[in-house]
């Protein structure tokens, strides 16, 4: 699965806060079906505060797809809330491929970011290098700031840098509905449509091209400033010419409690 959409529904899934709480520690899992399959299974756990917010992602294959890849992932962020505003601190992915293991690490020092390892390529990372002068948040920061600043996620556009691409997530309004199928939430969501367009780094480079996924976004909280906290809870779209689908299977308190 392209990592855009990887980390997009890996770590915004992973924030799923509280229905109406300022401090939450919560488990959450969810499945990503392509097709009539299911193939990455996602264990997170959230820990959130008025000031700051860490969140961690574990993604394994699932199925049939692990006869062809034994792929995993550990995720980790965290975001700092100063006057509502999240701001990125670090985020870190170790990507586990066969005997293969892979580590990217960010780090944001007043608004600038530094990134671990280099890009080998002269010519990318001057282009990276570039896009990054220009202010760029990571993926966990980018779904809480759709989530909470404003009086809905869309429309909004976030530029995010995840250690290898920088992308642009530009958020559309669809309307406001319920949510259908078997997703664990239950209720109210804003329909949006989010496109991913790439701006440096490898997708670029390679002349790649947008897509465009649908999100519903859910008011999973009241926030002391009077507004909700909306956060994604259903994704879906095409890869490859194949549907696939990102949904909330289970949401509960870290004392195994089921969030209400």
């Amino acid at each position: 699965m392209r990592k855009a959409t990887t980390s997009f529904l890996a770590l915004g899934f992973a924030l799923l806060a509280a229905r109406a709480a300022a401090a939450a520690s919560l488990s959450v899992s969810y499945n990503v079906d392509v097709g009539p399959l299911t193939v990455t299974v996602v264990k997170l756990s959230l820990d959130v505060t008025d000031e700051e917010a860490h969140a961690k992602a574990r993604i394994k294959a699932a199925g049939m797809s692990r006869a062809f890849s034994e792929f995993g992932a550990t995720a980790e962020a965290r975001t700092r809330i100063a006057g509502g505003q999240p701001e990125p601190v670090s985020y870190r992915v170790t990507r586990d491929q066969s005997d293969m293991r892979k580590v990217t690490t960010l780090t944001w020092d007043g608004g600038t970011v530094t990134y671990d390892p280099p890009i080998k390529s002269a010519e990318r990372k001057a282009k990276l290098d570039a896009a990054l002068a220009g202010g760029v948040i990571d993926p966990v920061t980018a779904v809480l700031r759709m989530g909470t600043v404003g009086e809905s996620p869309c429309p909004s556009t976030h530029e995010v840098f995840d250690g290898r691409e920088v992308y642009e997530l530009a958020l559309t309004d669809k309307g406001m509905g319920m949510a259908t199928g078997d997703s664990a939430w239950k209720g109210d969501v804003q329909h949006c449509s989010v496109r991913w367009t790439p701006i440096a780094g490898r997708a670029k480079d390679k002349g790649v091209p947008g897509d465009s996924y649908d999100v519903d976004f859910a008011p999973v909280a009241d926030l002391e400033n009077g507004r909700k906290l909306w956060l994604p809870v259903d994704m879906s779209g095409k890869i490859k010419g194949l549907g696939f689908r990102g949904y909330v299977t289970k949401v509960s308190t870290r004392d195994g409690a089921a969030a209400e």
